[in-house]
């Protein structure tokens, strides 16, 4: 107990902290007046970018599916990838033009009102579910660890209020200041785990001469079904990191940034915290042998492996690790949410001639009920993360089309922006009607996205307002990188 009041205690001083050097701005509440250093934007988009999905999902697909979820090693190049080519032009056009919003970004280039209320509703229609299993994992978390003392809904409302606290307090300077103590503790909680567990698992040795004889299919990528194991990999490759990428949160953090060269040396530092998955290969693999045979509640085998073989205080600390996994990708999420709202739903549609403190009032209760509708969300029944978390990021991968062409292509057409958005939207929906799986389902959808963006693109007349812009950015931001680098 006195760890979780050690881990749910250190937030708010932070917040503290966070609330004395804040500014009564929007700018400051939800950019950070775009002073934020390398090494907090580091931390930052280091544990919005570990969540659940990362931790448990990781740890459950590993003992589901063996080596499936080791194209982990790969989307995390291809997410520093983005960040190198897409995140620093985002953070320049947001530093020239005044983004804080992301979708501000489609409203200035393509400067369509129905494309921006599109964007923005499917971002809070895909982060919801995304925020739901972070704050689920963190309540049930606590119910365990004390063991049912408090009860889960009882821990998920004792969090929520922290995470609000927090953000009303210092906005994205108080979550950035949480997110390096969140950061770090995910990152040695992940790595920890899987060591330990195989060293009570008898050590690597034992457990993957273990699998070798009883489950080989666990120790490779494709078995009986090869094609669908081989699109899986493919599949995930892809819509995790960009729908990672296109959520709101990194929108945010790239427009927060302080400086440019921090958009070269975070692709790098991204790379390099790759090593934490080896946690999760460990714990999956450990499982076969302390777990055989555990076919449900696969997201919280690793907690339960935890509870019957550490000691008290080390797995207090790692479940603290866990419920860090989630909140930080929690706060994040809701914070970008209310950015959303506060800008382009409420600004936009409801209340234009909105003062700045009246908006920035706005902000803080879009705070509040955006918490609340997830928390009454989290109370339907319990899914399985890596499938839930799919469909999340499957929906806001399909971003990344227009923003491409909003950044390179003067053809690109609000018009068809709006259409293939719409059409890889519905693809992505289907998961929740089919067995065939979000992340296969996300490559489709990309594929029909950006089919019908190029092809309508081409066949509407051209958009003399958007082409100039996307010209006009583009040389902008060729020329002021050059300069840096002079």
């Amino acid at each position: 107990m006195l760890t979780i009041f050690a881990f749910s205690f250190t937030p708010l001083v932070l917040a503290e902290v966070a609330r004395k050097r804040s500014l009564p701005t929007l700018g400051d509440f939800f950019v950070q007046s775009r002073g934020m250093s390398t090494p907090m934007l580091f931390f930052t988009v280091y544990a919005t970018w570990v969540s659940s999905y990362a931790f448990l999902g990781s740890n459950s697909y590993f003992y589901l599916k063996g080596p499936l979820y080791a194209t982990c090693f790969a989307w995390n190049a291809l997410f520093a990838v983005l960040i190198h080519i897409v995140g620093e032009r985002i953070w320049d056009y947001g530093r020239m033009r005044g983004y804080i919003s992301p979708v501000d970004f489609f409203d200035d280039i393509y400067a369509s009102k129905a494309l921006s209320l599109f964007i923005a509703v499917s971002m809070l229609f895909f982060t919801l579910p995304y925020l739901q299993i972070q704050l689920s994992v963190g309540a049930r978390l606590i119910e365990m660890i004390t063991g049912g003392q408090i009860p889960w809904r009882m821990g998920g409302l004792l969090f929520y209020l922290i995470i609000i606290i927090y953000l009303w307090s210092g906005g994205l300077r108080a979550v950035a200041l949480t997110d390096v103590f969140y950061g770090v503790l995910c990152f040695l909680s992940m790595i920890a785990a899987g060591f330990y567990l195989a060293h009570v698992a008898g050590g690597t040795e034992r457990i993957f001469a273990f699998l070798s004889e009883t489950e080989p299919e666990l120790l490779y990528l494709a078995d009986r079904n090869a094609d669908m194991d081989v699109l899986m990999w493919l599949g995930m490759f892809l819509t995790v990191p960009l729908g990672a990428f296109m959520g709101p949160a990194i929108w945010i953090r790239s427009y927060a940034a302080r400086e440019r060269k921090a958009f070269r040396l975070l692709p790098f530092l991204i790379c390099l915290s790759t090593i934490d998955y080896i946690g999760p290969i460990l714990s999956g693999a450990a499982g076969h042998i302390l777990a055989p045979g555990q076919a449900e509640g696969l997201d919280m085998l690793i907690p339960q492996l935890l509870l019957r073989h550490a000691p008290t205080l080390l797995g207090g600390i790692l479940f603290c690790g866990i419920a860090a996994a989630a909140l930080s990708t929690a706060n994040s999420q809701i914070h970008a949410s209310a950015a959303i709202y506060t800008f382009n739903i409420h600004r936009a549609h409801i209340a234009p001639a909105t003062s700045e403190a009246r908006l920035l009032s706005v902000a803080k209760w879009t705070v509040l009920a955006i918490s609340l509708i997830a928390y009454l969300s989290s109370l339907r029944t319990f899914e399985f993360i890596v499938d839930t978390a799919g469909i999340a990021l499957a929906g806001t991968s399909q971003l990344i089309v227009p923003t491409l062409g909003a950044l390179f292509w003067k053809r690109s057409h609000k018009k068809a922006a709006l259409l293939g958005l719409a059409i890889g939207d519905a693809v992505v929906c289907a998961a929740f009607f089919t067995d065939l799986g979000a992340n296969i389902l996300g490559v489709i959808a990309l594929a029909l996205n950006a089919l019908v963006f190029v092809a309508l693109s081409r066949t509407l007349a051209p958009d003399p307002l958007t082409a100039s812009r996307i010209i006009g950015y583009r040389e902008e931001f060729e020329r002021r990188a050059s300069d840096a680098t002079l």
